[in-house]
């Protein structure tokens, strides 16, 4: 299940959500936005990246390297509330917490 608040880019950036990291992981490809925009033109965010983002922003901070919680996120975003990292690591997100405040 995914967060049910949609977000905006502001409220993303005010949670600590830098521009620089939002660049580094959509040249990355860990987020996808609907439209990349190019030199001078901004990027559209579907709310479902914006969601994305924050959760990567959640995991980095709580020590996952960036593709792990590109992975995770994603892999939440599907549905699926556990996610596998690695041979019997298991990481549960829990949707009820992720609607607190940071």
């Amino acid at each position: 299940m995914s967060i049910t608040r949609p977000l905006t880019l502001d409220q993303v950036l005010k949670r600590g959500l830098t521009y620089r990291q939002l660049d580094h992981w959509t040249r990355r490809g860990w987020l996808r936005p609907a439209h990349a925009g190019g030199t001078g033109n901004a990027r559209v965010w579907p709310a479902a990246e914006l969601q994305i983002a924050d959760l990567m922003r959640r995991l980095t901070r709580a020590g996952l390297a960036a593709a792990a919680a590109a992975q995770a996120a994603r892999t939440h975003q599907e549905g699926r509330l556990l996610v596998k990292l690695g041979p019997g690591l298991v990481l549960a997100i829990d949707t009820d917490l992720l609607s607190e405040a940071p």
